[in-house]
């Protein structure tokens, strides 16, 4: 278990869940194929990729994200401070049926609706799972799988959702396949590619190409190569001084106009702009890594006491 990061497992329930709180520097655009995630804003403003929308959360706003949705987020100068809490999709199998998946669509807090009953709800059962797994001892893992279902049946009963296909193809097939595209991605992503290349590496069309991309990850195939040289590229940024028209070329933008064009479309500023707020932040040499917090840190444990005390 990473320093500050808890996780338990209760097999025979098909229950698992993962909680943290840490500070938000980066855009780390990224996705679970199996877990939901949990994102409540302790401190500060973030800024929220999900799918394609572009979600602005302020103190104590919670949104979750469905399995294979892609998201990632980056904050106003230091001090932001998010809680996440990973769960995993099996919870949830004996509900639907084989081949099928359940989202739920509307998990997103704002102004007029974050102290909401259900939102509290929420907040007060990813407390309480913090504060007992932080103990470590039996009583209190008993007490974390409670709150782990109190917080799964919430959702299910105060929240809407929708039960989805997951295709034709068998979904162990699909996310073979899906493997393969990203991993070629990954490695390719600083050439041109193209929807064509990607059929031809798999031999499927590129329709069905693009459908994978969309049913699994919410987004289009371009969107996602974009967000994934914007993500290296940004990691080039905060972690060296190159300058701006190397980083470009060396993640796959033609010049720097479309790298500008694009990070500003993404992160509402310029790259020499996002460069100069972290040099002015004094940002960390890890920087780009998950600093986790621990539990006991003032703000933490205020927090997890004014959660958990409706």
């Amino acid at each position: 278990m990473a320093e500050n990061r808890y996780k338990m497992a209760w097999p025979k329930d098909n229950l698992y869940v993962e909680v943290y709180v840490h500070q938000v520097h980066n855009f780390r655009y990224h996705w679970h194929n199996d877990d939901y995630e949990l994102n409540i804003l302790l401190q500060g403003k973030q800024h929220f990729y999900q799918g394609t929308d572009l979600i602005d959360l302020e103190e104590d706003d919670v949104v979750l994200v469905n399995p294979n949705c892609g998201h990632a987020s980056y904050c106003d100068p230091e001090g932001t401070v998010a809680f996440v809490l990973h769960f995993s999709s099996l919870g949830l199998k004996q509900f639907i049926k084989r081949g099928q998946s359940l989202r739920f669509t509307h998990c997103l807090s704002d102004s007029s609706s974050r102290n909401n009953p259900a939102y509290k709800r929420i907040r007060m059962f990813a407390a309480q799972i913090l504060q007992y797994l932080s103990v470590n001892d039996a009583y209190s893992q008993y007490m974390a799988k409670a709150s782990l279902e109190m917080l799964i049946g919430t959702l299910c009963t105060m929240f809407e959702s929708e039960i989805t296909d997951s295709g034709s193809q068998d979904n162990e097939d699909t996310l073979r396949i899906l493997r393969t595209v990203l991993e070629y991605i990954e490695d390719h992503y600083q050439e041109k590619i193209s929807l064509e290349d990607i059929a031809s590496l798999t031999g499927y069309n590129r329709t069905y190409i693009s459908t994978l991309f969309h049913q699994n990850l919410g987004i289009r195939f371009y969107d996602y190569l974009m967000r994934l040289r914007l993500q290296k590229a940004i990691q080039d940024l905060v972690t060296t001084d190159l300058p701006l028209t190397e980083i470009a070329l060396t993640h796959g933008f033609s010049d720097l106009k479309s790298f500008n064009a694009r990070f500003k479309d993404m992160l509402r500023m310029l790259p020499s702009e996002y460069r100069n707020q972290i040099i002015a932040g004094a940002a960390p040499s890890q920087y780009w890594d998950i600093q986790a917090i621990p539990v006991n840190d003032p703000l933490i444990k205020e927090k997890l006491m004014s959660y958990m005390s409706l």
